[in-house]
C-alpha cells in the first residue's frame, strides 16, 4: 500500500483533508505510550517480586505517564475538570489564629495576610515567593494542581539570609525537576530524587535540579528534607513518588479524543456532498456528467451550484445525499460510559466531573457529600502537609524579630476554605441554622461553612454594617427603618435601649440595704423589748409591718422567732428551755478524790 496521503477536496479543488493510507491500522493498535506496550491492551500477570512499589520501570513510566497527562490537561476537557476541583479545593483560603487573645489573634493574621502576599512590596512582588510573582494561595492552587497532573509537587524553603526579601520564602518545584527524568538511577538509597536511609526508610535530602529552556536538567542542588515540603500522597508504604492521578483515565481520555477527532472527520467528508450523479456512460463527457475543472493535482472537478438547474442526458439520474447522521446515539451513550469510568477514578461524581444535569433528588445529596468528602480529604492534606508547616514559620519569624509578641498557643490556627458546594443552599442552611439553635451543631461551624469566615469576623462585619446604617440615618436625617426595614427593622430603637443605662433594681425589702442604720437600730430595740416580754411578738410583727412599708408578714415573722423555736434553739445547745445551764449527770467529786488523773490499769505495776 503507498506511503502516500489520501485528499479529500471541494468542489474548487481545495484541498479539505488528509490522512494516511494506513490511518485505521495505527488507530486501531491505539498505543500513546511506553506504559502499555502491548498492542492488544491486555494486561500481563507479574511476579510479585516484579510490582515493588519503586523499581526502574515504575521509574521511567511515571515520567512517561506525567508527559501523557500534562499534554491532555492542556488541550483536551479534562484540563477544565482539574482547574474546576482546583477551584473547589483551593480556591480561597484564609488563616485564623486560635491564640486565646483577640488582640494577638489579629496581630498574627495581619502578619502572616500580609507575606501570603495581600500586601505586595513597593516593587510589586510578594513576600511569600522567591520569583516574586505568585501569592500564596496562587502556589497553593499550582501546587495542587501539579499534584493531580505530575503525581506529586514541593516547595524549597528559602533562610533569610538567601532570600531577596531577607525574610523567609518558598521556591515552588514541579515533579519533573525533583530528579531529572534523564537519570536512569534507581538503587536502595535513592529514588526519583531521593536519598534514602537504607535502614530506617527515611528520606535524607532532595536532588533538585533546574530545568532549562532547552529541556536540559542541570545545576542539581542537594537539598535538606527540613528545608523541602513534599506535597505526595502515596497509595502503597514503599511509595517515594507519586504517580499522575489521571493514570487510570488516561487511556479513556485518549480513545475519547480520537474517537472524537474521527467522527468530525467523517462527518465533514460526508457534509462535503450535496448529490451524486449517475450515467450509464461514464466515459460522457456531456451534460451533468461533465467537469468544469481540475485541482492542481489534475484530479477533474465539478462544481456545486445552489439553485441550478441541470439538464440530464439519457440515462443520467441525480440522487442526494442524506443529512449527517454522525455522531450517533451509541457513540454518546459510549463516551457517557467512559467518562463514568474516569469520575470513578478519579472518586468525583460523574455530574461533578461532567454532567451536573443527572443529578436530582435524594441522589444529588448523596453525590455532593461524597464529593465533599474527597475534596475536604485533599484539603486536610494540604494543612498537614504545607499551611500549618508553613504558617508556624512565618509567625516564628515575626516573634524572633520582636515584631509578634509571643504566647504559649502560637501554633493555634484554623484554616477557611471556599464555602462548599452543595444542591439546596437554603434547604441546608435552614436545617443548619435549626440544629444550631437546637445545641446539636457549633455556631461557629455553621458560619464557617457558608461563609467561610470565623464567627468572630461575621460578627465584627455585622455591628460595623450595623453602625455604619445608623450613621448614615444621623447624617441625613432620617430612621435607619425608613431604608434598611427589611434588615433593621426596629435598630433606632435597640441602640437607644442599649445606650440607656439599666436602672438598679431596689434591694429586697427589710435587708440591710433597704433598712438603713437607722431601721437596723429599730428591729434591735423592737426585738430587746420581745426578749424581755415588754412587747408580746404578735405586738412586734404589726410594729415591722407599719414601720417598714412593703415588707411581707412572712419576712416579719422571719425577724421576730417564735417562743417554741427559741426554746428549741436552747435544747440543742444542750441549755435549758429557758436557756439556764443544765445539770451535768455524774459522779460527784469530794476532797478527797479530786485527782483529774485516769484510773490505772490493774495489770499496771
Amino acid at each position: 500500500m503507498s506511503d502516500n496521503l489520501i485528499k479529500l477536496y471541494d468542489g474548487k479543488g481545495n484541498t479539505i483533508s488528509e490522512f494516511h493510507p494506513r490511518f485505521n491500522d495505527v488507530k486501531r493498535n491505539i498505543l500513546f505510550s511506553e506504559y502499555n506496550p502491548n498492542p492488544e491492551r491486555r494486561g500481563r500477570v507479574k511476579p510479585v517480586s516484579q510490582t515493588g512499589a519503586e523499581s526502574y520501570r515504575k521509574h521511567r513510566d511515571r515520567f512517561t505517564a506525567m508527559a501523557d497527562a500534562r499534554e491532555l490537561v492542556e488541550l483536551d476537557f479534562i484540563g477544565g475538570v482539574i482547574e474546576r476541583l482546583t477551584l473547589y479545593v483551593a480556591g480561597k483560603l484564609h488563616c485564623k489564629s486560635n491564640t486565646g487573645d483577640g488582640q494577638i489573634d489579629q496581630a498574627y493574621d495581619n502578619y502572616f495576610h500580609a507575606w501570603c502576599g495581600d500586601e505586595r512590596g513597593e516593587d510589586g512582588g510578594t513576600n511569600c515567593d522567591l520569583s516574586g510573582r505568585a501569592r500564596f494561595v496562587e502556589m497553593v492552587q499550582m501546587a495542587y494542581h501539579g499534584f493531580m497532573v505530575d503525581g506529586d509537587s514541593g516547595f524549597v524553603e528559602i533562610a533569610p539570609q538567601f532570600s531577596p526579601t531577607q525574610g523567609y520564602c518558598l521556591q515552588s518545584i514541579e515533579a519533573d525537576r525533583i530528579g531529572s527524568p534523564n537519570e536512569a538511577l534507581q538503587s536502595e538509597n535513592y529514588i526519583g530524587g531521593f536519598t534514602i536511609d537504607e535502614n530506617t526508610g527515611r528520606i535524607l535530602s532532595v536532588r533538585i535540579f533546574r530545568h532549562k529552556k532547552d529541556g536540559m536538567y542541570t545545576d542539581q542542588q542537594e537539598v535538606p528534607m527540613d528545608s523541602f515540603i513534599h506535597l505526595h500522597d502515596p497509595y502503597r508504604p514503599g511509595e517515594y513518588r507519586g504517580r499522575t492521578k489521571l493514570l487510570r483515565c488516561l487511556n479513556d481520555l485518549r480513545d475519547i479524543r480520537e474517537w472524537i477527532q474521527c467522527e468530525m472527520i467523517a462527518g465533514k467528508v460526508q457534509a462535503q456532498y450535496a448529490a451524486l450523479i449517475s450515467t450509464k456512460d461514464p466515459f460522457n463527457g456531456n451534460g451533468a456528467a461533465a467537469w468544469d475543472g481540475k485541482t492542481t493535482q489534475g484530479t477533474p472537478t465539478q462544481d456545486a451550484q445552489w439553485g441550478k438547474l441541470l439538464k440530464l442526458a439519457e440515462g443520467e439520474n441525480i440522487s442526494m445525499m442524506s443529512p449527517s447522521a454522525r455522531p450517533s446515539g451509541a457513540f454518546q451513550a459510549f463516551i457517557q460510559t467512559l467518562i463514568r469510568k474516569m469520575s470513578i477514578s478519579l472518586g468525583i461524581s460523574y455530574g461533578l466531573l461532567w454532567d451536573i444535569s443527572v443529578l436530582g433528588g435524594a441522589n444529588t445529596r448523596v453525590e455532593i457529600q461524597a464529593d465533599l468528602r474527597k475534596i475536604e480529604s485533599w484539603q486536610g492534606l494540604l494543612e498537614n502537609l504545607v499551611l500549618n508547616r508553613v504558617r508556624n514559620k512565618v509567625v516564628a519569624q515575626g516573634i524572633s524579630m520582636g515584631l509578634l509578641p509571643p504566647t504559649p498557643g502560637w501554633k493555634q490556627c484554623a484554616w477557611h476554605w471556599s464555602r462548599p458546594i452543595t444542591a439546596d443552599l437554603g434547604r441546608e442552611a435552614e436545617a443548619d441554622l435549626s440544629l444550631a439553635n437546637a445545641g446539636v451543631m457549633e455556631l461557629e461551624q455553621v458560619i464557617v461553612k457558608h461563609t467561610g469566615k470565623s464567627a468572630q469576623e461575621v460578627f465584627a462585619s455585622n455591628a460595623a454594617t450595623a453602625n455604619a446604617a445608623l450613621a448614615a440615618g444621623a447624617q441625613f436625617q432620617l430612621p435607619v427603618e425608613s431604608f434598611a426595614a427589611g434588615v433593621y427593622p426596629a435598630l433606632t430603637q435597640q441602640k437607644a435601649a442599649f445606650l440607656t443605662p439599666t436602672p438598679t433594681p431596689p434591694p429586697p425589702p427589710l435587708s440591710i440595704q433597704a433598712i438603713g442604720d437607722k431601721g437596723f437600730k429599730l428591729i434591735v430595740e423592737i426585738m430587746e423589748k420581745v426578749g424581755n416580754g415588754i412587747i408580746d411578738r404578735e405586738s412586734a410583727i404589726e410594729i415591722i409591718l407599719k414601720g417598714f412599708p412593703g415588707s411581707t408578714r412572712a419576712e416579719a415573722e422571719k425577724i421576730v422567732p417564735d417562743k417554741s423555736d427559741d426554746e428549741q434553739l436552747n435544747r440543742n445547745a444542750g441549755l435549758t428551755p429557758e436557756g439556764e445551764q443544765a445539770p451535768v449527770a455524774g459522779p460527784k467529786i469530794t476532797n478527797s478524790n479530786k485527782s483529774t488523773q485516769p484510773p490505772r490499769d490493774q495489770n499496771e505495776s
